[in-house]
């Protein structure tokens, strides 16, 4: 099972019956204009903002299991021990005055097999797989065995697999820091299965550990980056909203003052099911959970000629926060807007855009229509007057879509936010969903 391919969207089988403790952005990589368009004012905008853009994207968090271990998440910094090796104690920016030692190793750089010890806690962390990565590609993601030591009888015990990041402090300091920002960021008391927490950080030499459970079969955008059509059936689009939606609402945007998502987008759903009872949880990266699951190149040939998909929520950002510099303009509703691009990103795969010039053009053409094209690189094509006897040939009188679906997109993507929905009322839409057909979806 340790060779078990990163990226696979297969679900891991050989844990034990016990869920790990859950242990709870990817952060994107950063994002780039593969093509030059004419130098417009807002596509200028555009390069400005991705240019600036913060190297994490705030991902959510995904579900934990009924069990969990303890929440830590607190302020302090923790060191931990590595292996065991007799080089000099490093103190790291803590509170307090700790030890932490790396085991013989020729660099600071983890490897793997290689055994992290938090000796706050005794509990141990194999590094058994490279599961992706954060900070444009450069600090990495591990799936880790996780060993919980028991007091009563003096030793660890085997509790599964959790998600483990891991920031060389030498090498990343901002990143070192603004994750630590983020994992003090403020989140309702009570556990809520939809979004995915940090459930602990701590520290060892200069590497800087947060803990996330474990999603075995990675974020939505990495399963289906390997679906040859790269799209999501619709009717299971609403299956996976859902949770979503759920999370947003009862986590999230309950505040008089609502904790912002701000990046949501499918390489923020991350699934995880269990390997004998076979349930199935769908959760969100939210900030410190965040990373990316997918191969560096899941997009193929696209990627040098469309937008990056993983920078989406910057350049299909709304457009009160696209054409402003003021952050105070982004609102909950600005993460609605998010979840109707995810929704196009769905069910169309990558959006075959290479300016904002051209999402506008999409999504303005959808709003006419009210009705949503087979393909949308054609209706490209017919914009540009290019095979024009093709597409007069395609022509379709049915819907491709359910008006159902098409009516909660467009809701989303309404011009002024304060005409858009809140996630409680699209909840309240009737959507048609079939999770253990989406299950079998996600395993074969």
């Amino acid at each position: 099972m340790d060779s078990r391919n990163p990226f696979s969207p297969k679900m891991e089988i050989g844990s034990s019956s016990k869920q790990p403790t859950e242990i709870g952005s990817s952060s994107s990589s950063p994002p780039r204009l593969p093509h030059k368009p004419n130098s417009t004012s807002s596509e200028l905008l555009l390069q400005e903002k991705m240019n600036s853009r913060n190297p994490f994207s705030p991902k959510m968090e995904i579900g934990s299991s009924p069990k969990q271990p303890e929440d830590i998440g607190s302020s302090r910094s923790v060191d931990a021990q590595i292996g065991s090796s007799s080089n000099q104690p490093r103190d790291v920016g803590s509170s307090r005055s700790s030890v932490a030692e790396i085991g013989s190793l020729d660099s600071n750089q983890p490897r793997l097999g290689q055994t992290i010890t938090d000796p706050d806690t005794k509990d141990t962390y194999l590094l058994n797989l490279e599961i992706g990565s954060f900070s444009n590609g450069h600090c990495p993601v591990y799936r880790a065995k996780f060993f919980k030591y028991f007091y009563d009888v003096g030793k660890s015990l085997p509790y599964g697999y959790v998600t483990l990041k891991i920031i060389n402090m030498n090498l990343h300091d901002h990143e070192f820091h603004l994750i630590r920002r983020q994992s003090h960021t403020r989140l309702t008391y009570r556990q809520n299965p939809n979004i995915i927490r940090c459930k602990k950080t701590f520290m060892a030499a200069n590497l800087f550990c947060i803990c996330l459970p474990y999603m075995s079969e990675g974020s939505l955008r990495s399963i289906l980056s390997t679906r040859p059509e790269k799209k999501l059936p619709e009717n299971f689009i609403p299956v996976v909203l859902r949770e979503v939606l759920v999370g947003l609402r009862d986590e999230l945007h309950i505040f008089y003052t609502p904790t912002l998502h701000k990046s949501l987008s499918a390489g923020d759903i991350f699934i995880d099911i269990h390997s004998y009872t076979k349930e199935m949880w769908i959760k969100l990266a939210f900030q410190v959970s965040a990373y990316d699951s997918e191969p560096p190149n899941c997009n193929g040939e696209q990627a040098s000629s469309f937008l990056n998909p993983k920078s989406i929520s910057i350049w299909g950002a709304a457009p009160e926060v696209f054409e402003s510099e003021n952050e105070d303009n982004r609102g909950a509703k600005s993460d609605i807007w998010l979840l109707g691009i995810t929704a196009l990103e769905l069910v169309y795969g990558n959006l075959p855009v290479k300016n904002r010039r051209d999402l506008n053009y999409i999504i303005n053409k959808i709003r006419e229509k009210k009705k949503f094209p087979k393909s949308l690189e054609k209706m490209m094509i017919k914009r540009d007057k290019k095979l024009k006897k093709v597409m007069d040939l395609v022509k379709r009188k049915k819907r491709v879509f359910s008006r159902e679906f098409e009516e909660m997109v467009l809701a989303c993507l309404r011009e002024n936010p304060d005409d858009r929905p809140t996630a409680d009322e699209l909840l309240k839409t009737p959507f048609f969903s079939d999770i253990e057909r989406f299950k079998q979806f996600v395993l074969n």
